[in-house]
């Protein structure tokens, strides 16, 4: 109780009444029972309301009058079955010099909004409420929001109801008793637990209930734009793990949730406002897909010091990690790296050659890479790799970019007629072009593309045109039980099926770093939460994970390591009858390669 202390050189009356199960007072000992007058009704309510909710509650808070006069209250309950006991303080002193404004935006600091968001519910603007954070950590002498939050709750520095209403808060006790549930279930059953409202999920089950804000995951996936399709996959699967986790109790009896910044994946300034403003909102993690500007991340999440999980597929920033293990510690790179793409290419050729897939009419093979910052498809090492199995990488188109670019590339490529290609970009507006030039009067090549075909909007833009087409993904989603099994939740969950790379990797993201927590205890304690991270393995539906290299980043089988169960596989698959099926490596390959309609008979 924050105002125990303060109460001795303030001698101040204290009030206490004492509520049966059903609201009404209990006229007992002590002289106990009368409701408070008319201008503590508000108080009593929350009072009646924190006297139903199911598991025990102590809580303690700051209360205003109509006239604006101050009330520090303290509720007590062993739950909905047993009575409620109600006392109070008129006019009380309020520690660290905080005033009424300051007690509203600490008491939003608890639920983990942004300065934004506070601004809204308060009517004021983000910089106004800037400045009441920054002169609260002044006087309460602690460095960062969740500092300020930590301390909020272990002092009952809380007002309530919640300034600007409940919502957003309805998992946490102050959201539970700040607001009563639908009319006609406080009417009906004014004896039994709060109902859980329709529009929110469920509740973690748990025994008790606390104040204490959801853990927080903060997303920087795009929901607009170019790619904004796949990020929407990543967002929906995040989720649905989250879903998963809370309706199992939450990490230690606390939910989990996310917020998402959406932003510009192109653009360093769009991602380094996104990053700021997941550090603004105090997250226990980052999560993101792939970014241009991947070193811009990195740096403030470096900063940060939360865990960051990544899909960005760069043997740059694998390098960044492994050369400076104590700035970027908290870095952890989801995916194998870039540079398997080109070596993959190989391999997988190679495979099907000798197994008499394809036939052995040309030993020549093209690259063609489009414009990525900082990526590397092991170029080299693929030119390498095709001179000992028999192959020559004879074409080679870098830094391709617009449409008309790639679709020039698919017309040379038609013209040059090599055994394959390898068509080096991650999005669908680049590959498509590329797809329809090359088949307006196609050469017997294998078309072998990278990740783009895995967003569903590809094989609906291509229709029958992608039938045939080989492509490959650092990560893919399996098809064995585990990733089916997921697949089937997802398609419940969202109504249409999920894509074949990085949806199934935001799933295994959420669900690696609730085990992390879970290992750590608690999930401010980064550090140990890192540690956590690159113990073991971690069996997802994207393959396994293994985080204990000096880089961070997930191993590639068959690439990387022999051993299929510390790693993941570098997948191929080939569109059958418009149905995505592994066809590379062994033994995940649920298919065999079939010969490509454009191929002449």
């Amino acid at each position: 109780m924050c105002c125990a202390a303060d109460a001795s050189s303030h001698p101040a009356y204290i009030h206490e009444t004492v509520l049966e199960p059903d609201g009404e007072p209990y006229g007992g000992r002590g002289g106990r029972g009368p409701l408070p007058a008319d201008r503590f009704a508000g108080l009593a309510e929350i009072a009646r309301r924190a006297g139903r909710i199911a598991g025990p509650v102590e809580l303690s808070f700051f209360w205003r009058d109509d006239d604006g006069r101050p009330v520090f209250a303290t509720v007590r309950s062993t739950g909905h079955t047993a009575r409620t006991s109600l006392s109070w303080i008129v006019d009380p002193p309020v520690p660290y010099g905080l005033t009424p404004r300051e007690l509203d935006v600490i008491t939003l600091l608890v639920g983990g909004l942004s300065n934004a968001e506070m601004a809204t519910r308060l009517w004021t603007s983000p910089r106004t409420v800037s400045t009441h954070v920054e002169r609260i950590l002044t006087k309460l002498g602690v460095r960062s929001r969740a500092g300020a939050a930590s301390l909020a709750l272990e002092e009952s520095l809380l007002v309530l109801p919640v300034p600007g209403g409940a919502r957003g808060f309805e998992r946490l006790l102050i959201g539970m008793v700040s607001e009563p549930g639908p009319p006609e279930a406080e009417a009906e059953h004014p004896g039994h637990p709060l109902p859980s409202r329709a529009a929110h999920p469920p509740a973690p089950r748990s025994n008790r209930r606390s104040v204490h804000r959801p853990i927080l995951v903060g997303s920087a996936f795009p929901v607009t734009g170019e790619i904004a399709e796949d990020g929407k996959e990543m967002l929906r699967a995040s989720q649905l793990a989250i879903d998963e986790i809370n309706q199992s109790g939450g990490i230690g009896g606390r939910p989990v949730g996310l917020v998402n910044v959406d932003l510009d994946i192109k653009d360093a300034d769009s991602v380094a406002a996104a990053f700021r403003e997941l550090v603004s909102q105090d997250v226990d993690a980052m999560v993101s897909g792939y970014l241009g500007d991947q070193e811009v991340a990195h740096e403030i999440a470096a900063d940060h010091g939360a865990p960051y999980l990544h899909a960005a597929t760069l043997d740059s920033m694998v390098r960044l990690v492994e050369d400076n293990p104590a700035r970027y510690g908290n870095v952890f790179q989801m995916c194998p790296s870039d540079t398997h793409y080109g070596p993959g290419f190989v391999h997988a050729l190679t495979a099907l050659r000798d197994s008499g897939r394809i036939p052995a009419r040309s030993r020549s093979l093209a690259i063609v890479r489009g414009r990525w910052k900082l990526g590397d498809l092991g170029i080299a090492a693929a030119a390498e790799l095709a001179e000992r199995h028999g192959w020559h990488l004879d074409y080679v188109a870098d830094d391709v970019d617009g449409q008309e670019a790639w679709a020039g590339q698919g017309r040379r490529i038609a013209s040059l007629a090599p055994a394959a290609v390898m068509i080096g970009s991650y999005f669908v507006a680049e590959t498509i072009p590329f797809l329809r030039a090359f088949l307006a009067d196609p050469s017997p090549t294998v078309l072998y593309a990278l990740y783009a075909p895995s967003i569903p909007r590809f094989r609906v833009e291509m229709g029958p045109g992608a039938e045939g087409l080989l492509w490959a993904t650092t990560t893919g989603t399996y098809s064995d039980q585990v990733a089916r099994r997921f697949i089937e939740r997802y398609r419940s969950a969202w109504a249409v099926s999920p894509g074949r790379s990085h949806a199934g990797i935001a799933y295994d993201r959420i669900r690696l770093l609730a085990r992390a927590w879970a290992a750590a205890g608690t999930p401010r304690d980064f550090a140990s939460a890192g540690e956590a991270l690159r113990e073991g393995v971690h069996r997802g539906v994207n393959g396994a994970y293994s985080f204990g290299q000096a880089g961070q980043s997930a191993l590639s089988y068959p690439l990387g390591t022999p051993d299929p169960s510390i790693a993941m596989a570098h997948l191929v698959f080939q569109v059958q009858d418009n149905r995505q099926r592994i066809v590379h490596p062994a033994p995940y390959a649920e298919a065999t390669f079939r010969r490509p309609p454009w191929w002449p008979s």
